[in-house]
C-alpha cells in the first residue's frame, strides 16, 4: 500500500505517513489545499482496499495518518 499510495503521488504518502496542520481551516493556503486533497485521497484509497471489518474500527478516523497507524495496529495483532 505504500508504494501505491506514493506512486499516485509522493505528498499522498506524505500526509499518510506523517500528519498534517491546518492552522485555519476558513483561509487555507495553497499547502494546507494540496495536504487536504493529498489527504481525502489516500482516505479513499486505504478504505476502498480493505475488507469491512477493518473499516468498521477505523471509519472514525478523519485523517489517513490516523488511519494507517489504526490499520496496520488492527492487522498486526491479528
Amino acid at each position: 500500500m505504500k508504494i501505491y499510495l506514493g506512486s499516485i503521488n509522493d505528498q499522498v504518502w506524505d500526509v499518510t505517513e506523517s500528519d498534517f496542520v491546518i492552522l485555519d481551516p476558513t483561509n487555507l493556503t495553497n499547502q494546507g489545499k494540496a495536504n487536504k486533497q493529498c489527504n481525502t485521497i489516500a482516505l479513499n484509497t486505504i478504505y476502498n482496499a480493505i475488507d469491512s471489518k477493518v473499516f468498521e474500527q477505523i471509519k472514525d478516523c478523519g485523517r489517513a495518518s490516523e488511519v494507517w497507524k489504526c490499520q496496520t495496529h488492527i492487522l498486526r495483532t491479528k
